[in-house]
Order: structure tokens, then sequence, then C-alpha cells
């Protein structure tokens, strides 16, 4: 299977369709034989999948359209997708995509006080002979919406010159 960046891009705009819309065409865009790593939890029990079973609940929250349940109305926007030299003669894809979350009550456990949630993620998979993504590894930058949501999370700016190290074992 070949792919070039028009066809990465009409991917990447395909799979975040169905990630928001329908967790049943989200599903049938994966290989039977998968591995699914989202990099939004630290536990690899909870956040990796290797059956489709497994995968649906884990993709089945982002096509939620009732903005009254807690569990948010997602919208994600491939803003940009490469073609990599993958396994097998078989492509890879690097998205880089933004996400927005409305009426989540919690976001990895921090109650949001009903705020619009932004942030900036990147996901490579690769994709199997047939076109299937047969492994994905996603990171989301969570650093900024927890901060948002009120959490000290410091962030210094290492190449500032006279950055002192010191000032962060306060």
């Amino acid at each position: 299977m070949s792919l070039d960046t028009t066809l990465a891009a009409q991917h990447a705009a395909r799979w975040a369709n169905a990630l928001t819309s329908d967790t049943g065409d989200a599903v049938a865009l994966y290989a039977d034989d998968l591995v699914y790593d989202d990099h939004a939890d630290s536990d690899h029990v909870t956040d990796t999948a290797i059956t489709k079973a497994e995968l649906r609940p884990r993709l089945a929250p982002f096509a939620n359209t009732d903005p009254g349940n807690g569990v948010g109305v997602h919208t994600f926007t491939a803003t940009e997708a490469f073609q990599l030299a993958g396994v097998n003669g078989n492509p890879a894809v690097v998205i880089l995509w933004d996400w927005t979350g409305e009426g989540l009550a919690t976001f990895r456990g921090v109650p949001t006080g009903g705020k619009t949630l932004q942030t900036r993620g990147i996901t490579w998979q690769q994709l199997d002979s047939e076109g299937k993504i047969a492994r994905e590894t996603t990171y989301w930058n969570d650093t900024p919406v927890l901060q948002e949501l009120g959490l000290p999370i410091i962030t210094p700016e290492y190449w500032v010159e006279g950055f002192d190290p010191a000032s962060l074992a306060q």
C-alpha cells in the first residue's frame, strides 16, 4: 500500500470524523490485530487495547452527542497529516490534531467547572496492507488544560538566559 500527502490528509480527516460521530465506523478503521495506546492515562492496563472489543469503550466517549450527560461533546480536527515509512512496505501516518471538549464533568478526574477545554495532540498510526490501523499511539498535551483547571503544574522555560533550576525546589 502506498500513501501520499493528500491520502494521508484524507485518512486523518476520515479518522477524526469517525472518532467523533460513529464509534462503529471508528472501530472499523482498525485491523483485527491491533495495538491501540492512548497516552492520556499512565496506566497501560487501562489505556492500551489489543482487540476491537477493548477498543470500542475507549473510543465511544468521543462520539457522545448528549451535551448534558457529563461525558462531553468532543471535536477533533486533523490539522496536519504526514506519511512516514512504515513496516513491511506499509505506510505510517502521523496526525496532528486539535481537540475541544464541551460539557465534560471532569477531565482526567479533575472537575471542569463547566469550562470548554481545548488542547492539541499527536497520533501515530501504522497501517496494514489493507489500509487499516494496525498500531496507534496517541499523546495529548494535557498540561495547559490541567493548568486551566487550576492544577499547579510548573512549566519552566529552561532555555531562557539566567534560568536557575534551583528555583524549582521551593
